[in-house]
């Protein structure tokens, strides 16, 4: 995590994952605990609003999977994404993120709960 940010680890076993703001503990290739990733998500999004110009890390190891995972909730929380969220978060993060079809049905189910809420 960059110095001075406030930030989302997923790694469990991260070298700076003491320093982390939020944790949530994903298995590599694996899926979250979803009431646990939306708190912390929900203490995240409420930090960007009061402080929108503060630095902010989301990470997993390699940053695509878990982290995409993690990233594409988010902004379907803040209501950012339109349409397919994976195909979204791929256009606006990297093409390879959310890099498993478990991850995709969840990212898909998780926008899918927030319209229905």
């Amino acid at each position: 995590m960059p110095d001075g940010a406030r930030g989302l680890c997923l790694e469990a076993h991260a070298s700076r994952v003491a320093e982390a703001t939020w944790r949530v503990d994903v298995p590599d290739f694996g899926l979250p605990d979803e009431a646990a990733l939306r708190a912390a998500l929900t203490d995240m999004l409420a930090a960007l609003r009061a402080a929108p110009d503060g630095a902010y890390h989301i990470g997993c190891k390699a940053g695509l999977g878990r982290t995409g995972t993690a990233m594409a909730c988010l902004a379907i929380m803040a209501g950012a994404v339109e349409g397919d969220p994976v195909a979204w978060l791929r256009t606006a993060y990297n093409p390879e993120a959310i890099e498993t079809p478990a991850q995709e049905n969840f990212v898909r189910r998780f926008a899918r709960d927030a319209t229905a809420a």
